[in-house]
């Protein structure tokens, strides 16, 4: 240490000799201030080096890597200051003592008995009383104590925050704390030193990390297209490249920061389930033996096998009744075409096929299908009918309305849920094309199930529409979609994180608009994500599975696979019930 002092006495008197000034408090107090300039720099070339670092490694903070961040900060903000401010007390206790210090010289030495103002000699002022002998003397000292040795320090640690927080830009910022809270334990751990010096020293350490702000703005963040590439898992096989959305480009050249939830961690206790009383004397359902699809109706000759009990609602193609079913023995939903057309009644026919073909939990089932003919008590109804699994619960869309948005656990088990079931009915071949929060309901459980694959088809079929009519609701419609191209499972992710970030916020992601065109409109052009939760865990994946390009979007196996890691990390199961995070 005698070795470190000897260097820091000679370092001081240097500058001594180049700030010779009378302005109080003198040359040699001036001349620490300037050596505690050079100090505060050196959280500085820390936060340069992580910044720099960063370019290399991302957002990917494995153990190493995190080490090095924790290293760098202990070492820069809390160990090197510390040595400095030690050594430095000790040239001037010595010197205030009588004594000579190594590496001061004595000419040096006889300057430290000029005035000091006001505060004596400049040698007793910063060498003459520790920083604890500070805060019991006069009411000058007292105050000039809390003026350097306490709004310096706290001033230098915001500095120094502001430091760390600009060099992992685009990235996890756990590791800032390991830069200011040395800072914070260096003014504890100085005690004992002299209180002049340290108070000196302060004041310089403050006005360097000030300008090391200044240093760190000059240092580029990594870009979005590098945190997004380093921060892919590795194990997962490279997606063959793709032709990006003609126009589907953000303006702004937006790109998601990484495919992870779990960058933040948002618990909250979760409320009670949502649950939706059940309408009276409802018969229990009974078990149904599972067997071909769309078998014959039977009963007793002649006698009705359904009776509707109301309209529910209209759906992508057809109006949707609720009936019961004789044969099945329990409620079901009818959907009918809007008018028994050839093109109609082919479409009907092709999503029933679809749909019978997928079994999944979060997904409704369809049980049968048959002419509206065929029976007397669906004299209310037009050609071809469905025959589908009844979910009794509010639509999404109608859940937020009424108890308020969803929190991040909710929120993960719908997306988890439907999630399973998009890629069910895509290992299938079948496109749902028009997830919405309309088209999700939560059961009394606080399950939530996808329903009305009304616009459904399957790959290769030809597309059915009608001109000027717009397969999707334009708010929640995937860029190539509404650019003309051909749905893919990709643009039925991107409506389901559409519809999540709806259900976080209550606005559609690129925000509302006031007709189908201007929505239309702004979903082609691939407009700016106004609208997304930015408190949410889930911000990384909602822009990830919303990136305008879909050959960027993560798979949909591979988003369930990150939110139910998430939940389970929560202490959360992912089938838990869907509730409400507070009342709007």
């Amino acid at each position: 240490m005698d070795g470190v002092t000897a260097l820091f006495a000679r370092l001081v008197e240097s500058l001594r000799g180049t700030i010779d000034t009378d302005i109080c408090p003198g040359g040699w107090p001036w001349a620490v201030s300037a050596l505690g300039i050079f100090i505060g720099l050196a959280p500085t070339v820390g936060a340069t080096v992580v910044a720099i670092m960063r370019r290399r490694i991302s957002s990917r903070y494995g153990f190493p890597e995190g080490l090095f961040l924790v290293g760098t900060g202990v070492v820069t903000a809390g160990l090197l200051p510390l040595v400095a401010f030690t050594a430095v007390g000790r040239v001037f206790a010595a010197a205030a003592a009588g004594e000579k210090p190594a590496g001061l010289t004595r000419a040096g030495l006889t300057t430290l008995g000029e005035p000091a103002c006001f505060l004596g000699k400049q040698g007793n002022y910063l060498g003459g009383y520790t920083v604890a002998d500070a805060f019991s003397s006069g009411p000058t000292r007292v105050t000039l104590a809390f003026a350097l040795l306490v709004g310096a320090p706290v001033f230098a640690a915001l500095f120094v925050a502001a430091q760390a927080r600009l060099a992992l830009r685009r990235g996890p910022r756990w590791p800032a704390k390991f830069f200011w809270l040395p800072v914070l334990a260096l003014a504890l751990l100085t005690a004992r030193t002299p209180a002049g010096s340290s108070g000196q020293l302060w004041l310089g350490f403050a006005t360097g990390s000030f300008l090391g702000i200044f240093v760190l703005l000059l240092v580029r963040a990594p870009s979005r297209e590098t945190v997004r590439r380093l921060s892919e898992p590795r194990h997962e096989p490279p997606r063959p490249a793709r032709p990006p959305v003609r126009a589907g480009q953000s303006p702004t050249g937006q790109r998601p920061l990484t495919a992870r939830a779990e960058e933040r961690f948002a618990a909250r206790r979760p409320e009670p389930p949502v649950v939706v009383p059940p309408p009276q004397r409802r018969p229990p359902p009974t078990m149904v033996a599972p067997g071909p699809p769309f078998a014959a109706a039977a009963g007793a000759p002649g006698a009705p096998r359904f009776r509707v009990i109301r309209r529910l609602g209209q759906g992508g193609f057809g109006r949707v009744w609720l009936a019961h079913d004789a044969r099945l023995g329990h409620q079901v939903a009818l959907k009918s075409a809007h008018a028994p057309d050839a093109e109609t009644e082919e479409r009907i026919q092709r999503e029933a096929r679809a749909l019978a073909a997928v079994r999944h939990p979060h997904c409704v089932r369809i049980h049968d299908m048959l002419p509206a003919s065929s029976d007397p008590g669906l004299t209310e109804l037009d050609g071809m009918v469905l025959v589908m699994e009844y979910v009794d619960g509010p639509s999404l869309a109608e859940l937020i309305r009424a108890r308020g948005l969803l929190d991040d656990l909710a929120a993960a088990r719908v997306w988890a849920g439907v999630a399973g079931a998009l890629d069910a009915a895509h290992a299938r071949g079948v496109m749902h094309r028009d997830v919405k929060p309309g088209n999700i309901v939560v059961d009394p459980g606080g399950m939530a199930h996808l329903i009305d694959f009304g616009i459904a088809r399957k790959t290769g079929d030809a597309t059915l529409t009608q001109t000027g009519f717009v397969l999707g609701t334009p708010d929640f419609l995937a860029p190539e979609v509404a650019c003309g191209e051909r749905a893919t499972p990709a643009s039925d992710s991107w409506q389901l994180a559409a519809t999540v970030s709806y259900a976080l916020t209550g606005q559609p992601p690129r925000g509302s608009h006031p007709d189908a065109v201007s929505g239309l409109r702004a979903a082609a052009t691939g407009a700016r994500l106004s609208q997304l939760p930015t408190r949410s865990a889930h911000l990384g994946l909602l822009r990830a599975a919303m990136d305008n390009d879909p050959a960027r979007r993560p798979p949909l196996a591979m988003v369930q696979r990150a939110l139910e890691d998430w939940l389970h990390r929560a202490g959360a199961r992912p089938d838990g019930p869907v509730t409400a995070a507070r009342a709007r």
